[in-house]
Parts: structure tokens; sequence; C-alpha cells
């Protein structure tokens, strides 16, 4: 293959927006083929290996895992259309975005209680007037304490 009927590193990288080190680590992995060479050694890539990349790119988009993009690539190679197997891959992810997101919309909530619950007995953000009373822990009962109990012993603030 001469390098007019193909892709050098560089040009497959700004093409596809990946970087040269991204494209031989996949080449590492077994996710592109070794491409073909120049006689002075230059890697050149064919129109399939930059659609391949691109697929794997699109595939990360959806969270799915190198090993996960392998997979799809060597069921697609052993002419089986992979697309069941992306469809219980998506499923799987999807369950697990759907869980991360409710545990974070928890953490959010109590972060804003506690926040809020600090905010009642803290002075304005001055921190050089901060009462250290306040604080009562070995580095800083507002994360310490799973209660808030020290908070509620502590007087308001006033606005």
């Amino acid at each position: 293959m001469s390098v007019n009927q193909g892709l050098l590193i560089g040009e497959l990288s700004r093409q596809a927006d990946v970087p040269v080190s991204t494209i031989r680590y996949y080449e590492s992995q077994g996710l592109l083929k070794a491409p073909e060479r120049t006689r002075s050694q230059y890697r050149v890539y064919s129109q399939e290996a930059k659609e391949r990349l691109q697929f794997i790119q699109k595939a990360k988009r959806f969270r799915l895992s190198l090993e996960e993009i392998k997979q799809i690539l060597a069921l697609s190679e052993q002419g089986i259309a992979p697309c069941k197997r992306v469809s219980q891959m998506l499923k799987q992810h999807l369950v697990a975005l759907d869980q991360h997101i409710q545990e974070m919309v928890v953490l959010r909530q109590e972060l804003a209680n506690r926040y809020q619950r600090i905010r009642t007995v803290l002075p304005d953000d001055d921190l050089e007037e901060f009462p250290e009373e306040l604080c009562n822990g070995s580095v800083c009962g507002f994360i310490e304490h799973d209660d808030d109990n020290h908070l509620l012993k502590a007087e308001p603030h006033e606005a």
C-alpha cells in the first residue's frame, strides 16, 4: 500500500480527532489491526481503519469499555451481527447509570441539607472570625459528625 492509498498516522489522528498515542494504544490492544507500512516503516492506515477508529470513539461515547468494544468488533469480524450483544451491554449500562443517578440525587440532597444546617449556625463567610467551638472534631466536625447534633447545640446565626 502506498501513502497515496492510505493515511499516515498523523493524518488519521487529525481526521478522527484522536491522539496519535491513542491510535497506537488501540493498535497494541487489538482494537485496530496493525496497518501496512511503507518502505521507510511509516504506518499507513486504510479507510477501514479510520471507520473502525470512529466506531470505537462513538462506542466510548456510550461508556462502553474497550473490552466491550473489542467483543463487539470480534463478533463483527466473525460475521455475527453484534447488535443483540450491544443491546445487552447498553441495557446494563442504563441500569448502572440509573443507579448512579439515584445515588447522586441522594448525595445532593444530603449535601444541601448539611449545607443549610451549617449555614444556620455559621457567621457570614468571614473565616477569620469563625467560632472554633462550632467545628468540634479532629479536623472538621461538620464532616465528621453524622448526626449534626453538635450543630444544634450552637447558637443560630442571625442574618
